[in-house]
């Protein structure tokens, strides 16, 4: 008996999913506006933070950009200028937490407190995992996990007190 009524609920959840998604394709959610946002991305050198900047700048942000290679956090913010947009470049190496604090600071004492965070530098090895030396594993833990932390919570360094984790309105 217990059965049933187990799958009577999952048949109920299901149904009401599925009108739910039915009425959202002929009533579209209406879409904040980020113009004049202060759009922090990291990693935004290439690759999808390149293609998100590309996108914010579209819509008029204010973009602060930060990758470890300058010569492509400074294409990107110069295709982002051509767009119409507000594009600053930082060189910044995200496995460092000291250098991350150091431009926060920077960021928020020379264009303001940011609004949207795009977490998104990363590193990968193409190599074998057991090839893989000890200064990639370390490099990779830096980028990939620990400098999501130290971003996140860059607020604590820098006083900014409107900054929720990954995003603030997104």
């Amino acid at each position: 008996m217990n059965i049933i009524l187990e799958y009577m609920l999952l048949l109920s959840i299901a149904i009401y999913s599925y009108l739910e998604s039915f009425v959202k394709l002929f009533l579209p959610v209406s879409r904040k506006s980020v113009a004049g946002d202060i759009v922090l991305i990291t990693g935004s050198g290439h690759g999808i933070g390149h293609r998100t900047a590309l996108e914010f700048a579209k819509h008029h942000s204010i973009l602060v950009l930060w990758d470890i290679n300058q010569k492509g956090v400074e294409e990107t913010a110069d295709e982002c200028r051509k767009l119409g947009a507000t594009a600053h470049a930082f060189v910044v190496d995200c496995s460092n937490c000291n250098d991350i604090y150091r431009c926060a600071e920077k960021v928020k004492q020379d264009i303001g407190d940011v609004d949207i965070l795009i977490n998104n530098a990363g590193v990968v090895f193409g190599t074998e995992f057991l090839e893989l030396q000890d200064h990639h594993i370390e490099k990779t833990f830096s980028v990939n996990i620990l400098a999501h932390f130290w971003v996140s919570t860059m607020h604590r360094n820098t006083g900014v007190s409107n900054f929720f984790g990954t995003s603030r309105r997104w």
